[in-house]
């Protein structure tokens, strides 16, 4: 099972979900291998730890030669592109979902049109 998986909506928007347990904070040199060698600022939706708490969403920032530097980010400022994206991946791989430690409301609410 992959830890996250990596999204590019738009030409403007991409962001990494996570798909499982891991704290992000150990993923953060898996995740910096995948972006563009421009790009070194990613959002991360945390959902599958998180649920829709207000610490869902994250943006981290990798400077070369520095730590990367992780903020909450508020989930009124995340497109529902994203947030709509999301929910579809979950729809798609209800195994996931299944055996999250998500509420059972939150997994029926992912799973209701």
């Amino acid at each position: 099972m992959k830890d996250f998986e990596y999204f590019k909506i738009n030409e403007y928007e991409n962001y990494v979900l996570l798909t499982s347990n891991k704290d992000v904070y150990f993923l953060y040199d898996e995740i910096e291998k995948i972006l563009d060698k421009n790009e070194k600022i990613i959002l991360i939706d945390m959902f599958y730890r998180n649920g829709f708490s207000f610490n869902r969403f994250a943006e981290v920032v990798f400077r070369k030669d520095e730590k990367p530097f992780s903020r909450i980010v508020n989930m009124r400022s995340v497109s529902e592109d994203v947030k709509n994206n999301t929910k579809q991946f979950f729809m798609n791989h209800q195994n996931l979902l299944d055996i999250s430690l998500l509420s059972k409301s939150i997994k029926n609410f992912v799973l209701s049109d």
